[in-house]
């Protein structure tokens, strides 16, 4: 019997729904987790992701949590797509195709595209979070491989396997991003989680250092107060070093007042005739167009899930 971690879908494979009868062809693998792999894949000369879990009560709640977000108001309307079984080698094994969108992860992007974008996507990103915490749950394995930026800074969120109701344990998460791990506070699904793993991820994307942001660390070593020293002793972080404060040590009341927070700085710099708070002051034009857009489509978002 071939269990689910086994398959490794070749360029060209069909997979076929056992239910359904919808067939995907299969483009390259996007990536591998924790709990799965992820194809691209082609139907009808369009493109979707499609994931295969290892575990198929784990797969099935993720299928759950993607219903749902599908049907609501925001961002992630029409996410989901397709489940279904699909025999491989004699055995049934299940699988989920959802949208996919062309981008880079983060670090990648800002490196072809210019630091000065990390406006636009940082805003993007906590937009997302506020979209997801407003349903009821928190992504909970916030890092750089989960997120795809593609033009403009837009963002996506990707793998949905940490995905967990506020209020519960978090179910995946990776070490140097949790909060648990910095002694900060507890592994229990809150919007603070979730802003933890942002300030971590702008760390990463901003220090010129990143010393302390360490999976290896002894246990005695790891603290918010360790990666408070880091904001200090880095310049890279002066222009948004209060936002990352208050993001490491739970001061937002939730991730709206965090988005509200970054736009603030966004706005204060631009009627300054400042610098960005957290990037060089050589912004393009098109980076200013990305904004502007990014800020109407969150009023917009936010018109549409409180009207």
């Amino acid at each position: 019997m071939t269990t689910s971690s086994e398959i490794d879908f070749a360029p060209g494979a069909r997979v076929v729904g056992k239910w359904r009868r919808t067939p995907y062809q299969v483009e390259r693998k996007l990536g591998e987790g924790a709990n799965g792999k992820v194809y691209l894949v082609r139907r009808d000369r369009r493109w979707f992701a499609l994931k295969i879990g290892f575990n198929t009560v784990d797969l099935q709640s993720e299928i759950n949590v993607l219903k749902k977000l599908s049907q609501a108001a925001g961002d992630f309307r029409h996410f989901f797509v397709d489940a279904d079984d699909a025999e491989i080698n004699g055995s049934v094994h299940s699988f989920y195709v959802m949208r996919y969108v062309r981008g880079e992860p983060p670090d990648v992007f800002l490196k072809q595209s210019g630091q000065e974008w990390l406006d636009v996507i940082g805003l993007n990103l906590l937009r997302k979070l506020v979209n997801l915490h407003r349903q009821g749950f928190v992504f909970g394995d916030l890092k750089l491989e989960n997120v795809l930026v593609s033009r403009y800074g837009q963002v996506e969120l990707i793998d949905f396997g940490g995905v967990t109701r506020l209020g519960n344990g978090v179910k995946q998460f990776t070490e140097v991003y949790d909060r648990g791990y910095w002694n900060g506070g507890s592994r229990t699904a809150d919007e603070c989680y979730d802003l933890f793993s942002f300030a971590i991820l702008c760390m990463q994307l901003l220090g010129s250092r990143r010393s302390c942001i360490s999976p290896q660390l002894i246990p005695q070593n790891r603290s918010v107060e360790l990666l408070l020293e880091e904001l200090e002793a880095d310049p890279a972080y002066s222009g948004c070093k209060m936002f990352l404060h208050k993001s490491l040590t739970g001061q937002f009341n939730s991730s709206l007042e965090a988005c509200k927070d970054w736009q603030t700085l966004r706005i204060t710099s631009a009627v300054l005739g400042s610098k960005s708070p957290c990037l060089p002051a050589e912004a393009g034009r098109w980076v200013a167009y990305g904004f502007a857009a990014s800020l109407l489509m969150f009023g917009v978002a936010l018109y549409i899930v409180w009207s």
